[in-house]
């Protein structure tokens, strides 16, 4: 029997945009490597303790309290900054302990998807960085790794400009859910189709895994403007979070927690127009998301991991505003140089969302995103990502 290769997978499980890239190149390591790699998954909060555990804490609260913007987000996006390659910095050499020595245990290749994570392991084992942004931001320049793996041509310039081995970097496609991605032209066709009639529309509704109140005012108020409407919504909500409390508590929604059927959810909105749905955790959140994708004629977000779906699966997108942390803006000038997205910059435009819907609707600028968001880029990252993983640990 060949024994297996052994790959060590390190999650920091802050927010949802890193762990989320890791989640689906795992699935396709074990579900077509299974046989021949060992998937050692671990995450920064098992493997830290005393001080180095605190730290780790800190920043998870920094990221949930930063990213309301202000002062905090400032500390948050300084922590974050701070991997760059020789710039001394007691707090994450104290932060990384427990990783680093969990490494010199188990000095097998490692897999991470956030950059802080690199100039902690990366002179103790090899190294993949997974970079699965469309933004490349300065901190995400890592060194010393033996791959990075980037969703597109321009995500690896960035890289190269900064001085990083073209050599070293793997352009794999946007990483973008499975279920998605197999659909992909029937979801579009079927979409299109909707939005060329200039018929009723059902828009997704997304918050960030921080939750900024102004982005959850916003939604609130976009989706109070489809209330008197015969346009329809499907909300995403973490369970216990804010938004699901807001629409529930205050605005009356039932939440629903689990997967609907396609009749039940057609019934649904023909009978309530908005639907709320709520989810525990990322892989509860995916299954929901792959369920109802098929009913989505466009969706609103913050311009974080979800902007895939705008450039690869020809979704429209608003971009909830203010625009906080570093990978955002980028996202978001990328979305708007490709004529896919449209901001909601401020209340005034939330409130009045209705209008702005019907008219980008009526004069078919939303086919028009729609067709400027499909087929352009390769939307299987996942899939590569794995494969060439696979493939350099088998040499």
């Amino acid at each position: 029997m060949i024994e297996k290769k052994v790959l060590s997978i390190i999650y920091t499980n802050i927010g949802r945009g890193h762990p989320f890239y890791l989640d689906g190149t795992i699935r396709h390591l074990e579900e077509s490597y299974g046989n021949k790699i060992q998937l050692n998954i671990v995450d920064v909060f098992e493997l830290s303790s005393g001080i180095s555990l605190q730290l780790w804490r800190t920043v998870r609260s920094l990221y949930h309290y930063g990213s309301q913007g202000g002062i905090i987000g400032h500390i948050y996006n300084s922590i974050r900054k701070g991997n760059a390659p020789n710039r001394k910095n007691m707090i994450l050499n104290l932060m990384a302990g427990g990783i680093r020595r969990y490494i010199q245990k188990n000095p097998f290749p490692a897999l991470v998807a956030h950059p802080l994570l690199v100039p902690m392991i990366s002179d103790l084992t090899t190294t993949y960085y997974q970079h699965g942004e469309n933004a490349v931001p300065a901190e995400a320049i890592v060194r010393g790794v033996r791959k990075i793996y980037v969703p597109t041509s321009r995500a690896a310039m960035a890289f190269i400009e900064n001085g990083i081995e073209e050599d070293s970097i793997i352009q794999t496609g946007l990483c973008i859910e499975e279920g998605l991605a197999l659909k992909a032209g029937e979801f579009y066709n079927e979409r299109l189709a909707r939005l060329n009639r200039n018929n009723v529309l059902t828009g997704g509704f997304f918050s960030s895994g921080a939750e900024p109140k102004q982005h959850i005012h916003k939604i609130v108020l976009m989706i109070s403007s489809l209330m008197n409407s015969n346009q329809k919504a499907i909300v995403f909500c973490r369970k216990g979070g804010k938004l699901e409390s807001i629409l529930t508590h205050r605005m009356g929604f039932a939440a629903n927690y689990s997967s609907m059927s396609p009749d039940d959810i057609r019934l649904k909105l023909a009978s309530t127009g908005i639907l709320v749905f709520s989810f525990n955790n990322r892989r509860e959140e995916d299954i929901l998301v792959e369920s109802l994708f098929p009913f989505l004629d466009y969706f609103v977000a913050p311009s974080h991991e979800r902007t895939n779906w705008t450039l690869g699966l020809g979704l429209p997108m608003f971009i909830l505003h203010p625009i906080i942390g570093t990978f955002s803006p980028l996202n978001r000038t990328i979305l708007l140089e490709n004529r896919v997205a449209v901001d909601i910059e401020n209340d005034r435009r939330a409130a009045d969302f209705i209008s702005i819907l019907l008219s980008l609707s009526k004069r078919h600028i939303l086919a028009d995103m729609a067709r400027s968001g499909f087929g352009r880029f390769d939307v299987f990252g996942f899939m590569k990502t794995a494969s060439h993983l696979a493939g350099d640990l088998m040499v």
